[in-house]
């Protein structure tokens, strides 16, 4: 029975939860103008900020050529999560400076949301007497700070090769050369990686250089650096990445005498693209050898067994390890011709790998555990895997010795059998030959109670044909179920999607950021790629976003998703801070609502 106390409490929080979600559903963009201050004097300074508590595509500012426009627009973004919830809230700020007399309106602002425009409240400045302030003054100053951003701010991208095969390892750099000071920066678009497996290189802290080029010193920083596996031949091309920053630079000129001798310093903002490159995939050559397994590099093998004579039903563990510097995480699994009398289990297979400017190296293990389960001597075949040298333009088989086990008769109940020529089926059992006196109690059977003829008897030959249907159908579909590769990559997409994120919740507690974004990412879109049957080339936040869509994913769960891979990337290329933790439970939480509304789509 209930208790009473626990039927109120439960109604008090059922209550809680609607008026939270009313409030949720209730609240819309809110886009508000504030000013620090509405009456002024000519020539003092004053702050004017337009906050929107969305994310934006477009900002339009007001009319301010009654101000002297000191810097701006500042941006500054703010992004949470509460309670599963993104937030962002976007500002933009300007530092005017009064320059006549009178009553004035800061007409509204505008930005666009989701396809709608949004305007702000206008702002009354009241500007009374004070230092006398040039208008010719102003325009000089501003034509002054007018700088092309190219000239002083440029971001260049390049890679150590254009022409590479089919899973052959470049690297691209993406370097910021400046002539002025950053105070800030942001991305706004990562680079298209479209038929590109990429691998991440830990650039740790901003190490700036200095180059002489046409005769300008400019400061140098390396902001991404990146290792790239072309999946596909043809014409690649890499597409520009996209950021913004804040610079500062003193020009001669103010209202102060320090200003005047010393001048002051001006605050802008440059959007600043790279470059495209074009990459030429070379597809491997013809004829392929039978046992390539899609490997590219320079690799070797080793093979080690636990043992190679046991007793029947005692493991044995085959290790085989790859290594070397290539395309390691993308190679097939090395095909084995086990014996029939072997229980064979799936191969654990550990990445053990590193990122550096020299590529991918390191290793990739194989962990066969096999059983044998009758004694005997069985032979396995040399084990073998050809790759493709991109330095040779060959391809190179590397072979191991024959593995040999002796299988002795096993423990217990092998003590009974028998094993006469290598088959499972060719067994006897012994000591039949002999009956034992029984000295228990004796039970007497009625032979006239068979069980033939028995209504028990009629039952079952009734019942086999229709369970013998049964089953039968029951098997076609399970056939069909796993024939569809789609359907069964979907299935597994929600369980292989937790094991990674277990991985980068393991990560993030030994503080490898390195292994933690990684292991995000490939559950991010790993998870999306088996769920939709989306190819690892056509991962595109636009594709994406189109196949929900098509499986009535509600819009707020797949901005969510998109906001968790914009985050993600701004965690993992972005040169700003941004919590590992707050990126796992946006990953966790992205997954878990794919997961419903997906199966329920």
């Amino acid at each position: 029975m209930n208790n009473p106390k626990n039927i109120a409490l439960k109604i008090i929080l059922l209550l809680s939860i609607v008026v939270a979600c009313n409030t949720a559903l209730a609240q819309g963009v809110d886009f508000t103008a504030v000013t620090s201050h509405s009456a002024v004097a000519t020539g003092d300074r004053f702050q004017i900020e337009f906050k929107v508590n969305s994310k934006i595509s477009n900002f339009t500012p007001p009319d301010l050529s009654n101000f002297r426009v000191l810097s701006g627009p500042n941006q500054s973004t703010n992004m949470s999560w509460v309670n599963g919830q993104t937030s962002t809230s976007l500002s933009y700020s300007y530092i005017l400076m009064a320059i006549k007399e009178g009553d004035f309106t800061i007409q509204p602002a505008s930005v666009v949301v989701n396809g709608k425009t949004y305007k702000s409240n206008t702002i009354s400045i009241k500007v009374g007497k004070g230092i006398q302030i040039q208008q010719q003054q102003q325009q000089n100053q501003q034509s002054k700070t007018q700088i092309n951003a190219s000239e002083e701010l440029q971001i260049k991208a390049s890679v150590n090769k254009t022409t590479v095969y089919q899973g052959e390892q470049l690297v691209a750099t993406y370097k910021l050369y400046t002539k002025i000071g950053i105070a800030g920066n942001e991305l706004i678009k990562n680079a298209a990686l479209n038929g590109f497996w990429s691998q991440e290189i830990d650039l740790g802290q901003t190490q700036w250089t200095e180059e002489v080029i046409g005769g300008y010193r400019w400061h140098v920083a390396t902001i991404r650096k990146i290792v790239l596996f072309p999946q596909r031949s043809g014409n690649l091309e890499i597409d520009p990445i996209e950021m913004r920053f804040v610079t500062q630079k003193r020009v001669s000129g103010g209202q102060s005498v320090f200003e005047q001798f010393f001048g002051r310093v001006v605050e802008e903002e440059h959007i600043l693209k790279s470059k495209p490159i074009k990459i030429n995939v070379l597809p491997h050559p013809e004829p392929k050898p039978a046992d390539f397994i899609n490997a590219v590099g320079k690799l070797d093998m080793k093979v080690d067994v636990s043992a190679n004579e046991v007793k029947a039903n005692e493991a044995i563990n085959i290790k085989i390890k790859i290594s070397g510097n290539g395309n390691l995480p993308l190679i097939d699994k090395i095909n084995i011709d086990f014996p029939k009398d072997f229980e064979v289990y799936d191969p654990k297979i550990t990445d053990n790998t590193s990122t550096t400017s020299n590529g991918v190296s390191g290793t990739k293990e194989y962990d066969y555990l096999i059983i044998p389960r009758y004694p005997g001597n069985y032979n396995i075949n040399p084990i073998s895997f050809s790759y493709f040298d991109p330095a040779t333009k060959k391809y190179a088989t590397i072979t191991s010795n024959p593995l040999t086990f002796k299988i002795q008769k096993g423990d217990g109940s092998a003590a009974n059998m028998t094993y006469s020529s290598g088959n499972k089926e060719d067994i006897k059992l012994l000591g039949e030959d002999i009956r034992f006196i029984h000295t228990n109690n004796l039970i007497f059977i009625n032979p006239n109670d068979n069980f033939y003829g028995s209504w028990k008897f009629y039952l079952l030959m009734i019942l086999a044909p229709l369970l013998f249907i049964l089953t039968f159908i029951f098997r076609n579909k399970i056939r069909a179920a796993n024939s569809d590769l789609a359907l069964v990559n979907s299935r597994k997409a929600n369980k292989l999607a937790i094991k990674l994120l277990a991985s980068a919740e393991k990560s993030l507690k030994e503080n490898n950021k390195n292994a933690f974004y990684e292991a995000v990412s490939k559950a991010l879109f790993g998870y999306i790629g088996n769920k939709l049957n989306i190819s690892t080339s056509e991962l595109t936040q636009n594709n994406i976003k189109e196949k929900l869509l098509a499986k009535s994913v509600s819009e707020t769960t797949i901005k969510e998703l998109i906001d968790t891979l914009d985050l993600c990337d701004m965690a993992r290329f972005a040169p700003v801070p941004v919590a590992e933790q707050t990126v796992y439970e946006s990953a966790k939480n992205s997954i878990q609502k794919l997961e419903k509304e997906v199966v329920r789509g």
